[in-house]
């Protein structure tokens, strides 16, 4: 969406968390990933895995940076170091606000879905070792929501966790990419937690609507095919947009695009719809 309207969106965050839990260990992955079907060049991510002694939380380093330094930014008394970076928006906080509970959420509009993490990945375990970031590791694959994916964990970090939603390995996932090769998570750099605070960030009104996983797949589509019907979405009100421009300000073309999600589920053809109703 448009730079200045998730600037305002990410203005409007208070932090609301009943649990509470610090920072043990930090780790940063670069995402590679293909946005669309239309567009074959692949963008990068930054994004960092935040791991406590109950919960965790995996956050956007350039939406993090943006975040704290936004009036500057809007004002071009600085620029964003991580301009090189795009970003898919999204977050994902593991047993926080709820233990056993997984929340995704993807911005703008806060959509969000909630799962339990009991069981989500049936894992098979593989042959094969590797070297990522100078810890061992093991090979593990698993077909989740359309997809099969290859990762790899490490036993020295006895952590259940992993970048985007994997959980449920006895170690930390440090690399992991799908068969289709649309996304590929790599681990850069692992970090002795700083101690600060990890918990889910919330809007004002301090609630968040929740949806079932395959809705927030047909809005996160329509972000992508029709800009004016997911922009009516997220705010509840009729919208149109006829123009939009990028972090460094330049204009960009609008034209339906096809969006490539982490997860497909048959039967969403966004193609075929020009607006979903919000829900009451």
């Amino acid at each position: 969406m448009i730079f200045l309207l998730l600037l305002m969106l990410i203005a409007r965050v208070s932090g609301v968390d009943a649990q509470s839990d610090i920072t043990k260990l930090s780790v940063t992955y670069e995402v590679h990933y293909q946005k669309v079907e239309e567009v074959a060049k692949r963008e990068k991510d930054l994004m960092r895995l935040d791991i406590g002694e109950h919960s965790s939380q995996y956050v956007s380093v350039k939406l993090e940076f943006v975040s704290k330094h936004k009036d500057d930014i809007m004002a071009k008394r600085i620029k964003n170091p991580y301009a090189g970076y795009a970003t898919l928006h999204d977050e994902v906080f593991k047993n926080t606000p709820n233990e056993g509970y997984m929340r995704f959420i993807h911005m703008p509009g806060w959509v969000s879905c909630r799962e339990k993490m009991e069981g989500m990945f049936s894992w098979q375990l593989q042959d094969g070792d590797s070297i990522v970031c100078s810890y061992p590791c093991h090979k593990a694959t698993a077909t989740f929501r359309g997809r099969t994916w290859t990762v790899w964990y490490t036993l020295d970090l006895p952590y259940s966790d992993g970048p985007w939603k994997f959980c449920g390995l006895p170690g930390l996932v440090l690399y992991a990419y799908d068969s289709e090769d649309k996304f590929r998570f790599n681990c850069i750099g692992i970090e002795k937690g700083d101690g600060h605070e990890i918990k889910m960030k919330m809007p004002k009104s301090g609630f968040i609507e929740t949806f079932m996983p395959e809705r927030v797949a047909e809005i996160m589509m329509l972000e992508c095919w029709d800009r004016s019907a997911h922009l009516s979405q997220i705010t509840g009100m009729a919208a149109r947009v006829t123009r939009m421009w990028d972090a460094q300000g330049n204009e960009v073309k609008i034209s339906p695009q096809t969006r490539i999600l982490y997860e497909k589920f048959p039967g969403i053809n966004i193609k075929k719809k020009k607006t979903i109703k919000k829900k009451k």
